[in-house]
């Protein structure tokens, strides 16, 4: 048990390096401005949120906000990019955010709370095994979740399908990233970054179906 929750909290730090990546990347956007190469400000703080919300998934116990304050961000960022979508009317870039944020949405909404990863029994199977009151730790190991029971298995797998798919993509355009690096910092680093992000949506949606 010691060693699964040892994997469990390696994966939620693991994201959370990533969210602290792309709000390194957002800060440096916003202090350079649009053509210093940094990227798209709003894009790296929705990848900031992505990411450390998918941390407090794997590992509830680092989550400091209750779940309402996961559907306003995510809810948030979803809109602002369908609204993008609108006035620029393309879909290039801004759709994947939208895709993203409704996965996050779907996740805290409808779907049950995470189950057990890697060999972790719930909190009630412990304190079967231990002999002992552990309510406490139930409340940890219980990710934020609002529990409308409107979850459809088949709309989680899809939106894994669509990760999949993203993440080739990536890979792919990845090979390339040499040629833009004049136009984006770090290139290789972001799509690395990114490539993980995708997976690790994939993983949940998979998990939680």
């Amino acid at each position: 048990m010691t060693a699964s929750f040892a994997l469990r909290l390696a994966l939620g730090v693991g994201f959370l390096l990533l969210a602290v990546y792309h709000g390194g990347r957002w800060v440096l956007s916003r202090r350079d401005g649009p053509g210093a190469g940094w990227g798209d400000g709003v894009a790296h703080a929705s990848h900031l949120v992505l990411c450390a919300g998918m941390a407090v998934m794997v590992e509830p116990a680092m989550d400091p906000l209750p779940a309402p304050a996961w559907i306003v961000l995510f809810g948030g960022f979803t809109a602002w990019f369908a609204v993008r979508i609108l006035r620029r009317r393309a879909l290039e870039g801004e759709l994947h955010h939208v895709v993203g944020g409704a996965a996050m949405l779907y996740m805290v909404v409808a779907m049950p709370a995470l189950p057990p990863m890697f060999g972790i029994p719930p909190a009630h199977d412990m304190a079967d095994m231990a002999g002992m009151d552990m309510s406490g730790m139930h409340e940890m190991t219980t990710v934020a979740s609002v529990g409308t029971g409107l979850a459809v298995p088949i709309v989680a797998w899809l939106l894994a399908g669509y990760f999949a798919a993203h993440t080739v993509r990536l890979g792919a355009t990845l090979v390339t990233a040499e040629s833009t690096a004049a136009t984006s910092r770090s290139p290789r680093i972001l799509g690395t970054c990114r490539i993980l992000t995708s997976v690790g949506m994939g993983c949940l949606l998979v998990a939680m179906a």
